[in-house]
């Protein structure tokens, strides 16, 4: 609840709702602000296609395990649609990334947006349940998962260019 957020934060209920306005606003900043300092953390060579390895998405799944204090209790207790819009804004913004470092044409309309609905969705799903089983399977095994279901697929999508 905002009361529970408010005094955790040291403040009033009013000074929360003067600074952030609601408390989906202060979890769709935490979310976007976490996952996308990782996504901006990669290095450009993780996001050259063909991939060779599954460096990338390792990469981020280890930066998710080491914020699991703070994903964990967005995931069990925030509706999905808290957290897939901003983890949409991220997926959309790694997109361009990954376009602009494979010389790739721009990405626009239906295919843009149903590529950036799957990832987001389906890395709601993935976090999801890696928390319900209390993170027991290493970050490297649930990128391997998330590759072998996805990875090929967007590869193609994307190297196949054209709106």
């Amino acid at each position: 609840t905002v009361s529970e957020v408010a005094e955790r934060a040291g403040v009033t209920r009013k000074t929360f709702y003067a600074r952030f306005g609601s408390l989906e606003r202060v979890v769709h900043r935490i979310v976007s602000d976490l996952l996308g300092a990782i996504v901006d953390g990669l290095d450009d060579e993780v996001l050259r296609l063909p991939r060779t390895d599954r460096a990338a998405s390792t990469l981020v799944f280890a930066a998710y395990d080491a914020h699991r204090d703070e994903l964990a209790p967005l995931l069990t207790q925030c509706p999905a649609g808290l957290f897939l819009a901003p983890v949409s804004e991220v997926a959309d913004r790694l997109l361009d990334r990954v376009l602009a470092v494979n010389a790739a044409p721009p990405m626009s309309g239906p295919r843009r947006d149903y590529l950036i609905s799957v990832v987001a969705s389906v890395m709601h799903g993935m976090l999801s349940v890696w928390v319900r089983r209390g993170f027991s399977e290493p970050p490297e095994e649930v990128a391997s998962f998330m590759d072998t279901l996805l990875g090929e697929g967007i590869e193609k999508f994307l190297l196949a260019g054209g709106d």
